[in-house]
């Protein structure tokens, strides 16, 4: 998409996955588990948009 900011996007899933870290370190059985897939997710998105911005460059 012309005009994106990857690295904006990027950033904000970063503030998620690490929202989700803070959820990980209070949670038990399921919820625990969804919010460590959930991190590892917004992590991977970021770092993918952090090398489309790279390759943008």
């Amino acid at each position: 998409m012309p005009g994106t900011d990857w690295n904006a996007a990027a950033a904000r899933l970063e503030e998620d996955a690490a929202r989700y870290d803070r959820e990980v370190a209070r949670s038990t059985g399921l919820w625990r588990r969804i919010a460590e897939d959930q991190a590892d997710d917004h992590r991977a998105w970021a770092a993918h948009y952090r090398a489309k911005a790279k390759r943008q460059r």
